[in-house]
């Protein structure tokens, strides 16, 4: 009968832990990405960029906002359901049965710490790798489709690119009415173009603003003099205004295979800075997710202090806040560490694990003890 009611109990734990990580995911999820869409909000007002492409874009960046945010969300799911099962006095029932609530609760945590790490580990090695990828090539094509007449608008001069100004009267789709053009290409040789009418058009896969009636007017800078020249129609070709990208794939870009076909068979001591940087992003994806059970188990600490609903409990969780604080900085500082000391790679592995057994040790002394430790009464 005992061994059902722990049983039901570890149901109803990782359900209430489970429940309210999902919530604390989505909404610190959310916020972060609502941040980082703002952040590429000029993809529609600069770029030549649909409403469905950008939130496609945008959606690929939320694999690599997960992978900051599991960790955190886990620990404060689990803080807060050990702090409302005994403030709820529900961990008396345990006591009464004489079960410990810290075995009672150690199951249904590790548990939940299980499957968040092997959802965290594909996470981290494979899908946040492709997303990262696919945001490369979509801004790729996104910075090469050119300029595209949805960007400007009706008596404002528009800068789609550093060194081109438009201004125009009025537009009509791709059809333009009183055009000015201002083009600092070439720095020595401005020139503007002024056109009754202009339209953009395609031609062989290439953009065009076809302009009607008008003048081009240069400066030679050198010469300090300028020259005119009429047209009834003169084709501006748009591509050397296109915004140009790097073409270097950053480590992180990289799929995980094409980081281990790229390291095999060199030395640690052979490698470049590039391969460096594969290097330590591939057994940062490993290493990484291994931080899960410690963000797990530390809000455990706080019941070798806190046993009924009065006691104070502001102490404890202070320290397993400060803790967990602790260890993401350690974190992210190991990963950056590994990009220029490629010797260091054990560390990144015994970080996780030697943490997680100071916690473990910790959660299993004597409760005198600690309390000694840590002066708390």
């Amino acid at each position: 009968d005992i061994i059902e009611k722990m049983s039901r109990f570890t149901t109803y734990a990782i359900r209430e832990i489970s429940s309210s990580f999902l919530l604390l995911l989505i909404l610190l999820s959310s916020i972060l990405w609502l941040g980082q869409g703002l952040r590429h909000i000029e993809l529609l007002t600069t770029d030549n960029v649909s409403f469905g492409s950008y939130i496609s874009y945008i959606l690929l960046l939320l694999p690599k906002i997960l992978t900051i945010t599991i960790p955190i969300c886990l620990f404060l799911s689990v803080l807060l359901n050990i702090n409302r099962l005994k403030n709820d006095s529900e961990l008396i029932v345990l006591w009464a049965a004489g079960k410990s609530d810290l075995e009672s609760l150690l199951k249904p945590i590790l548990l939940l710490a299980f499957l968040v790490y092997f959802l965290s580990t594909i996470l981290s090695v494979y899908v946040t790798p492709y997303s990262l990828n696919e945001i490369r090539h979509k801004i790729i094509d996104i910075r090469s489709s050119g300029i595209h007449s949805s960007i400007l608008k009706e008596k404002k001069f528009i800068s789609p690119v550093n060194n081109l100004t438009i201004f125009l009267q009025e537009r009509i789709g791709n059809k333009i009415t009183g055009l000015l053009i201002h083009d600092i290409k070439n720095p020595n040789s401005p020139q503007t173009y002024i056109a009754e009418n202009g339209e953009f058009i395609e031609e062989d896969n290439k953009k065009i603003l076809r302009l009607f009636n008008g003048n081009i007017q240069i400066f030679e800078r050198n010469e300090k003099k300028i020259s005119e020249v009429e047209f009834q129609t003169y084709d501006l070709n748009l591509a050397p205004y296109n915004k140009q990208e790097s073409e270097h794939i950053y480590a992180d870009e990289l799929y995980t295979y094409q980081i281990i076909n790229n390291l095999n068979g060199k030395q640690i001591k052979d490698l470049n800075k590039y391969e460096k940087e594969q290097f330590a992003q591939l057994h940062s994806r490993i290493a990484n997710p291994l931080y899960i059970f410690s963000f797990a188990l530390i809000p455990l600490i706080i019941l070798k202090f806190s046993k009924k609903p009065g006691d104070n409990f502001l102490m404890p969780i202070s320290v397993v806040s400060a803790i967990a604080f602790i260890f993401q900085i350690t974190q992210i500082t190991a990963s950056n560490l590994l990009i220029d000391k490629s010797n260091i790679i054990f560390v990144i592995y015994f970080l996780p694990i030697s943490f997680l057994l100071i916690i473990i040790l910790i959660i299993f002394l004597d409760n005198f003890t600690l309390k000694r430790f840590l002066n708390v009464k």
